[in-house]
């Protein structure tokens, strides 16, 4: 924990907020570190626990909510001014260490528990102590795993939620024993905070632990850098065309195994999207646009503003209904493309 702490010293900025699971607690209490003031449940062994930058508390209040246990921390941060540039005042964090119970059939923290459908922004980040194809694609999963983890995921599915891990990405490795790596640290954000999640990164050093530093940055939707597109409309295809027709699939490993397998068709399909970017020009869109906009909708806006500017100019009823049913129709089609 020593060493965590020490890690932040050499990033640019102290992270906010940081998330424990099983942390060291000697008599009821936590270490206390220069900037943070920690928040865990009021027991003698906590499982969970959370230290707050103190400049993160100067701009926002927080209420912590313990659920009754040990193992499930909630922070609630409020503010009378928007959240990272967005429309709500609200923010909650829920860090849980979901164990298996002793009849291990069930773990100890519900799927309710971590995914209310809430109407502002939240974040779960915790150990779940569960194993699924969606966060660990290349794992071979027993019955039980697939059973008991598949209830989270439905859960997260069904209130919105995201998984802000990148397939595959291991969490966990084992100092001793024989166990594999495995992805146990999950992270999840609502609908209303996907928008601002601008990475999830495992770059800090080890801790000594078994289990890696998590960093997920939040940022204003208007800050993150939109990722380049390709416009296909200008793709040099007379160019491009014999050489797809002469594009060869390299050879099959000989003695086919599951990496060998994953790595030979990495590296085709690298191959062949490397011959399509090279000929397509790419635009970084600006913060302003709008992927799921459509020339019907331009059409639609052109309309409308044409049927409200009319309905100003001559100020008569029926224009003015002419300009809402406009407007109707184009708001109902701006929903619809979004969706």
């Amino acid at each position: 924990m020593l060493s965590l702490f020490e890690s932040f010293r050499e990033a640019t900025t102290y992270p906010s907020i940081v998330l424990l699971q099983d942390p060291p607690v000697n008599k009821a209490h936590l270490p206390s570190f220069n900037g943070f003031k920690s928040f865990f449940p009021p027991v003698r062994k906590p499982r969970v626990a959370a230290y707050v930058h103190m400049s993160f508390l100067s701009n926002y209040t927080v209420l912590p909510k313990f659920k009754g246990v040990d193992d499930v921390l909630a922070l609630d941060f409020s503010s009378n001014e928007p959240l990272f540039g967005t429309a709500f005042h609200s923010f909650r964090v829920i860090n849980p260490y979901s164990t298996n119970t002793v009849e291990h059939r069930v773990h100890s923290v519900q799927p309710e528990v971590l995914f209310p459908d809430l109407g502002f922004l939240h974040l779960v980040v915790g150990d779940l102590n569960i194993h699924n194809p969606l966060s660990d694609p290349l794992r071979h999963f027993s019955p039980q795993e697939i059973s008991s983890s598949t209830p989270y995921f439905e859960k997260a599915a069904e209130s919105g939620f995201a998984l802000l891990n990148p397939p595959g990405e291991y969490t966990r490795f084992p100092l001793v024993g024989k166990s594999r790596p495995s992805v146990l640290d999950l992270a999840f954000a609502n609908p209303h905070l996907l928008p601002l999640v601008k990475n999830w990164e495992s770059s800090l050093p080890s801790t000594g632990s078994d289990h890696i530093p998590i960093t997920i940055t939040l940022a204003a939707p208007s800050l993150i850098q939109k990722p380049p597109r390709p416009r296909w409309a200008d793709t040099d295809w007379e160019t491009l065309d014999p050489i797809i027709k002469g594009f060869k699939v390299p050879a099959a490993p000989s003695c086919p195994t599951p990496p060998k397998l994953d790595e030979w068709m990495s590296e085709s399909l690298n191959r062949l999207v490397a011959l399509l970017k090279e000929h397509t020009p790419v635009s970084r869109p600006s913060h302003h646009s709008k992927p799921w906009w459509t020339p019907h909708l331009t059409i639609l806006r052109r309309e409308y503003h044409k049927a409200a500017r009319a309905a100003r100019k001559h100020d008569t009823p029926h224009m003015g209904e002419v300009a809402g049913t406009s407007k109707a129709g184009y708001l109902k089609a701006i929903k619809a493309a979004k969706n």
